[in-house]
């Protein structure tokens, strides 16, 4: 015979944890689940990954005026690599584009073309150095996986 299962009141709150002053400000909701210490993680494994790969591009013109990446650079690089999903091109290059039927002016107002490519290449989650031979396929992306599981814990209850 089939014995229905108790059920207890749900008593908790649902929604957000955090209060956001001002709804509209896109900045502040970003910045609530993309916080420093995720910007500052991202820079620092790709300062790292770029240094660990030197010489394998020390051909590149781009790789010999390397600096490393801030972390105002790398908010820079994510809000325009978010951007580049909302407003579609053909190639990457033509973000950068002067040509004014398909010009986009944020792009090159934010960043140079150079250095966006620069970024882009050296762009990791992870010290690959440090992996083992048996760390499955999530090593390259795990700290940021962990990153965002605790940041929507804290900032969502579902």
């Amino acid at each position: 015979m089939y014995k229905k299962p108790s059920s207890e009141p749900f008593l908790r709150t649902t929604g957000p944890n955090i209060v956001i002053d001002n709804l509209e400000s896109v900045v502040e909701v970003v910045s609530s689940v993309i916080g420093d210490d995720l910007t500052l993680l991202l820079t620092e494994q790709s300062n790292l990954y770029h240094s660990q790969n030197a010489e394998k591009w020390k051909i590149s013109p781009k790789t010999l005026k390397w600096s490393n990446i801030t972390p105002e650079e790398m908010r820079k690089y994510l809000g325009l690599t978010i951007l580049m999903g909302q407003v579609r091109k053909e190639n990457i290059r033509d973000y950068w584009s002067t040509d004014p039927t398909i010009s986009t002016p944020i792009f090159p107002h934010t960043v140079s073309r150079n250095r966006f490519e620069s970024v882009w290449q050296a762009w990791h989650f992870s010290d690959g150095s440090k992996q083992i031979q048996h760390s499955g396929q999530l090593f390259k992306i795990w700290p940021v996986c962990e990153y965002f599981v605790q940041k929507f814990r804290s900032v969502y209850s579902p």
